[in-house]
């Protein structure tokens, strides 16, 4: 074996190792450059897609700032329309004390009509009683008299009646 060996090695000359020892230097160069170039290739992808993602953030980052400038005008939408309520609540209260006296007032400009109204017929009705038994006590002699008359006349018939007159 050993002769093989010094038979391939006068062979193989120093030339040629340096040739196949050139040739593996220049492919694992080229391969080196492959993964390079896909290295590079994937660089610029994620450089791309970073400014993409940078542009995506930008954007939302105004419409955060859209939306929080919206939401901040909805809030002091809110606060107008909680102080409006409020003085629509203040001013309905105070209509609503003023038709309460108003009709209050005029309820009790209706009871001094009423009583006036009330003390006049009870004055009237005080004459017309007056009247009545002032009539009743002239009238009282004449039904007696009448009735006095009825109750003879009746007798009278009553014994004519009978033959005793």
């Amino acid at each position: 074996m050993e002769n093989f060996m010094n038979r391939l090695a006068e062979k193989i000359s120093a030339q040629d190792i340096i040739r196949a020892n050139s040739q593996a230097e220049a492919a694992e160069t080229q391969r080196i450059k492959q993964e390079a170039e896909q290295y590079r290739l994937q660089l610029e992808e994620i450089k791309h897609s970073s400014q993409e993602y940078k542009a995506i953030l930008e954007e939302m980052r105004n419409d955060a700032g859209d939306y929080k400038n919206q939401l901040q005008d909805m809030k002091e939408d809110s606060k107008a329309f909680r102080a409006k309520l409020e003085e629509s609540d203040t001013k309905i209260h105070d209509v609503g004390v003023q038709v309460y006296r108003n009709v209050q007032a005029v309820i009790e400009k209706s009871q001094d009509k009423n009583k006036e109204e009330i003390k006049d017929i009870q004055n009237r009705l005080e004459t017309l009683q007056v009247a009545v038994e002032t009539k009743n006590n002239a009238l009282l002699p004449l039904t007696i008299i009448t009735m006095l008359l009825v109750i003879a006349d009746l007798v009278f018939n009553i014994l004519r009646f009978l033959g005793i007159i």
